[in-house]
């Protein structure tokens, strides 16, 4: 009898939430975002760069977004980022509630390790708020303050890393293969907050990360000249991001001896373009992710928002939804022969 009671409930229950996602399917942007709560996930711990990014875009988003939503964080660190990247592409519900922030490494690491619980081009960005132009950090006492001193260095620079679908990773590994400098990684660290803090109690001597994220939270360390630049990475030179020595650091990417390592670089320093995105799982409606986007551009011109990032010593270099699912996709349409390559110079089979 309790079987049957059974069964019948979970009929009932089936029956029950079927109803009430076909009337949330058939609810405009509007209505179903009307009195609604959305959750953003964070492939990353508190007090980072991330967290500041999402903060930031979320007070202003959920203004722009029809209905005007209330917003919440929701924290999931771990294995680089695609802890989070699994649970939003696999298990999120599927109705424009669950936003992501995710690893900008998200396309390249799909590309060059294969067998990833997630499909880039199957996700639905919505926009980018900044690239990730990122810069590689050497703390003061290891004497090293520019990449010269680095090639020179007998004692090892010890990096922080997330873990090694993340730049933090990726960056000082390259630099050891392609330029020699003397590195170990160690990874396992939940996020850019955990690692800073590692620095000054001299856990690491190094940190490769987003120039954006450096300066809006660890700024005092620069002022204090407590870290010294020593090399940038992406697809373009900031001219305004000065050594150890005041001048401007070099490009990875203009560092590479032959067309392959160049063209494995550029591969490597193409999540700078992807930058701190924004996105919805697969399978959300397309009118809601059609006004996830307005409203993302709308947020980025809005300058509330604007004044908001100024103060917090955020870079605001704005794309849209449209723009950011093509760069994504043309990272994974990359050729396999420079995949392999890629691959060979990482040490992943």
């Amino acid at each position: 009898m309790r079987k049957h009671l059974a069964i019948a409930a979970s009929l009932a229950a089936a029956v029950s939430f079927g109803a009430t996602s076909a009337v949330a399917a058939g609810k405009s942007p509007a209505e179903f975002y009307k009195d609604n709560v959305v959750t953003i996930i964070l492939g990353a711990g508190p007090g980072g760069g991330y967290d500041l990014y999402a903060r930031t875009v979320m007070k202003h988003l959920v203004k722009h977004i029809p209905g005007k939503p209330a917003y919440i964080l929701q924290f999931m660190p771990g294995a680089g980022g695609q802890k989070a990247a699994g649970y939003v592409y696999n298990v999120a519900p599927k109705d424009g509630l669950k936003l992501a922030k995710l690893s900008n490494m998200l396309p390249a690491f799909q590309l060059l390790r294969g067998k990833a619980k997630y499909d880039v081009s199957k996700m639905n960005y919505i926009g980018r708020a900044a690239s990730m132009q990122y810069v590689t950090m050497v703390w003061h006492t290891t004497g090293v303050k520019n990449l010269a001193d680095a090639q020179k260095a007998k004692t090892p620079i010890i990096f922080g890393s997330s873990g090694i679908s993340q730049s933090n990773y990726i960056v000082p590994t390259v630099m050891k293969k392609l330029l020699g400098l003397n590195v170990k990684v160690i990874s396992g660290y939940p996020g850019t907050a955990a690692i800073n803090k590692a620095l000054e109690q001299g856990e690491v001597t190094g940190r490769a990360g987003a120039w954006s994220s450096w300066i809006s939270r660890a700024g005092r360390l620069i002022d204090e000249k407590k870290i010294f630049a020593i090399a940038q990475s992406g697809m373009e030179k900031a001219g305004n991001i000065m050594d150890g020595y005041g001048k401007p650091t070099p490009l990875l990417l203009d560092l590479g001896k032959n067309d392959d390592e160049r063209a494995i670089l550029k591969l490597l320093a193409s999540d700078a373009a992807v930058g701190r995105n924004f996105s919805v799982p697969p399978g959300v409606p397309r009118d809601r992710v059609k006004a996830l986007c307005r409203a993302f551009d709308a947020t980025m011109a809005d300058p509330a928002f604007l004044a908001d990032a100024k103060a917090r010593k955020l870079l605001v270099e704005p794309r849209t939804c449209e723009w950011l699912t093509k760069t994504a996709a043309d990272i994974v349409a990359t050729p396999k022969p420079l995949v392999k390559k890629a691959r060979a110079l990482l040490g992943w089979k």
